[in-house]
């Protein structure tokens, strides 16, 4: 028995969340999205089912598939199994960190921490592609497979097996090669559906783009060089919201190849909070990416992700920045915003079409209202006209009064544990002395206690030490001091491994040029934030505080809306899902205009099937194939008996045999009947499987039958006979 539900991600576009039931005992969660406002209400459906979950299974590597995931773990108690592949993890955790980031500097964010996120993700199980991996504990019997999705790097399309059932989950996949970094999905290869996907029992898919058809790749790629060169010539600068370490790989890497090509002088940056590390990641992935890409590092050995552009100082004139995030609700890509967009010679490129009520939606609605009337495959940029109310939130330094208030309370603070910790150090010192070897010391406990009674470091006249009976000694008193004891073991000086241990906030992985050099932070934030760029301080040490106010903000720079988020458009979805013939189909994540118009493209077509489900968030599906599908035991006297046939992941027999039904076993028990006992002990015939006209012309042919093609699917044999599928 399958039994679908909906936890997030249907008939609308938010974060995706599915719960899978399998034979009422196996709980399997396919992603666990989230959006960067970090509402925790919109997860009242996944608290409740959290603890229940017997696997998670993670397709991409942003917030809408995993951004759930580290507070579900920490605080819901999501404690199963999770699987994704290497650049799922890798890249995951660089998302979350870089949100992290974003959202404590704007205002206090206690949501979840970074230990959260390090917790979570140390827990995944990685995957490479077509590995299958058999479950253990209540999911035993089912296998899971990851095939490659395209869109993003290690993005995955899943494969879950049962007995007869399998699954298939493919949402945000890409037919088509990108440009640069990654190929198409297996899905649907050069017109060909891969046969281990091919007519599942149920598929999940969604329809996000099914009202959309992209422009050809070339016409977008012209329309965002055009749109840069023109804004560079008019002494403006370009601002890419893109998210963090997804598809930012690909807009990197494809405009640094138009500045090396053109030899552009323009600054090209990245700014993202984890820029550094990500660029790190996708250097030693090399293997998950596109042939093209592995073919040019195998003959001239240099990485693909080696930026050329070094120093990034301060650019006073025109510049290309791609920023976090892509909804411009929070991160560098806002803030850019909120200065640039004032300016009529700045431009602003949107490259999808960012997530419902973001800043980014709102600001594409209005250019998709602007340039309704202009014809061409690319709709061109539109000047911004649009006043709107914003919550600003920032950190800002402490000045004046609260600066010398918060001097004042740091000063006695660090008295107070400068003095505790002393008394602290004192009584280590005494129990460390204690627990040496007694033979070893060269100080008694008698002048331990002496010495540290007398708290001086000047020469005293009466003080003496006394050596024995009749001797005595003029000392000069220092400061009491007890050297602390070496210990060792077998493998010599045991390290106090604390002494050593460097939090993840201790790297400075802030920013970088788009040549992949790290950059200080600080300096990349004077450059954007005019009211920081004052400070003289560097960033980490200035007191700040939180401060948040309305402000009109009246955009009158370009915008633009280039489609280069990777994903397959209506006309791709409409017709590679009718190729994979599932029996069952489950529509998620779209509009519910973009849901029932692929849903009713799909129920046009004569061949498709009926079982076409559109469910609502909190709804429950059966779906549940109608099979004579029976669990019994085979004792050793039969299986011994049988004559084994393969069959792709199978070996089939026909079987004689007798039920009986044991007291103390709940499953029946299959013996072997004699062969006197059967009516007859011969069998017909039965053909399993698939019948390939092509296989059958071949075994026709070899049998000296004439056998071949004349129509589209029509198999003719000697001209008498005709054989269709």
């Amino acid at each position: 028995m399958i039994v679908f539900t909906v936890i997030s991600g249907a008939k609308n576009e938010d974060a995706l969340c599915y719960l899978l039931e399998v034979d009422d005992e196996v709980r399997i969660m396919l992603d666990c999205g989230w959006n960067d406002e970090f509402n925790v209400e919109d997860l009242k459906h996944l608290r409740r089912v959290a603890k229940q979950v017997d696997a998670l299974l993670l397709s991409h590597p942003d917030l809408s598939h995993l951004g759930a995931y580290p507070y579900a773990y920490g605080h819901f108690g999501l404690s199963c199994p999770v699987y994704a592949t290497v650049p799922v993890v890798h890249m995951g955790r660089m998302c979350m960190y870089d949100i992290f980031q974003s959202k404590v500097n704007e205002a206090k964010f206690d949501t979840f921490a970074l230990d959260n996120v390090d917790a979570a993700f140390e827990k995944v199980n990685t995957l490479k592609y077509s590995q299958p991996m058999v479950l253990g504990g209540k999911c035993k019997g089912i296998t899971i497979t990851a095939y490659a999705a395209g869109h993003t790097i290690g993005g995955t399309i899943w494969k879950i097996k049962k007995d007869t059932e399998e699954i298939v989950y493919a949402v945000d996949y890409n037919h088509k090669k990108e440009r640069l970094h990654l190929d198409g999905t297996v899905l649907h290869n050069n017109g060909v559906v891969l046969d281990a996907l091919s007519r599942p029992s149920l598929m999940i898919t969604d329809a996000y783009n099914s009202l959309i058809i992209h422009p050809a790749r070339r016409s977008r790629d012209a329309a965002l060089f055009d749109t840069i060169t023109n804004t560079m010539k008019n002494k403006g600068s370009v601002l890419l919201p893109t998210d963090s370490s997804a598809r930012v790989l690909e807009l990197a890497y494809l405009l640094d190849q138009h500045w090396a090509y053109n030899q552009f002088s323009y600054p090209l940056i990245l700014l993202t909070h984890q820029s550094y590390r990500t660029i790190q990641f996708a250097k030693s992935m090399l293997e998950w990416m596109s042939d093209a890409i592995n073919r040019q590092f195998d003959s001239k050995r240099e990485n693909p992700f080696e930026f050329r552009y070094k120093e990034l100082s301060k650019y006073p004139g025109p510049k290309v920045v791609l920023a976090s995030n892509s909804s411009l609700d929070t991160g560098y890509a806002r803030d850019l915003l909120l200065e640039w967009g004032k300016h009529e010679s700045n431009a602003l490129i949107l490259t999808d079409r960012g997530s419902p009520n973001s800043l980014a939606r709102k600001l594409y609605n209005e250019w998709d209202k602007l340039s309704q009337s202009n014809d061409g495959p690319v709709k061109p940029s539109v000047n911004l006209n649009l006043t709107m109310n914003l919550l600003i939130k920032k950190k800002v330094p402490l000045e004046g009064t609260e600066l010398s208030e918060y001097k004042s309370e740091l000063r006695k603070k660090q008295e107070r544990e400068a003095a505790q910790a002393a008394l602290i150090a004192k009584s280590l010192s005494i129990i460390e002395d204690d627990e040496s070897d007694e033979s070893e010391s060269e100080i008694g406990d008698t002048d331990i206690e002496e010495l540290l009674s007398k708290h001086f470091d000047l020469y005293v006249r009466d003080a003496t030490k006394y050596g024995g009976f009749f001797k005595q000694t003029q000392s000069y008193l220092m400061f009491p001091y007890v050297e602390k004891r070496k210990r060792y073991d077998d493998y010599g000086e045991i390290i106090q491994v604390d002494q050593f241990a460097r939090g993840i906030g201790d790297e400075n992985a802030g920013n970088i040029d788009v040549n992949g050099d790290k950059v200080d932070m600080s300096s990349d934030k004077d450059e954007f934030d005019k009211e920081d760029s004052t400070n003289t301080f560097p960033e980490s040490n200035v007191p700040t505080k939180y401060v948040s106010y309305e402000q009109e903000i009246k955009f009158q720079c370009q915008v633009r809306f280039i489609d280069l988020e990777g994903t397959n458009d209506g006309r791709s979805l409409k017709t590679i899902v009718p190729q994979v013939q599932p029996r069952k189909l489950i529509v998620v994540h779209a509009s519910p205009e973009a849901t029932n118009d692929f849903a009713q493209s799909c129920l046009a077509i004569r061949l498709m099937t009926r079982d076409i489900y559109t469910p609502d968030v909190g709804e429950v599906l059966n779906v549940s194939a109608a099979i004579n599908f029976y669990q019994v035991k085979l004792t050793d006297a039969l299986v011994s008996s049988l004559k084994l046939s393969k069959l792709e992941d199978y070996d089939i027999a026909f079987v004689n045999g007798k039920i009986s039904f044991p007291p103390d076993s709940s499953l029946p028990i299959l013996d072997v009947v004699p062969i006197d006992e059967l009516s007859s002990g011969t069998h017909n015939p039965v053909f399993v499987g698939e019948v390939k006209l092509t296989e059958l012309k071949r075994v026709l042919q070899s049998e000296g039958i004439t056998a071949e093609f004349k129509d589209e699917g029509v198999l003719v044999c000697n001209e008498k006979v005709a054989v269709r599928k």
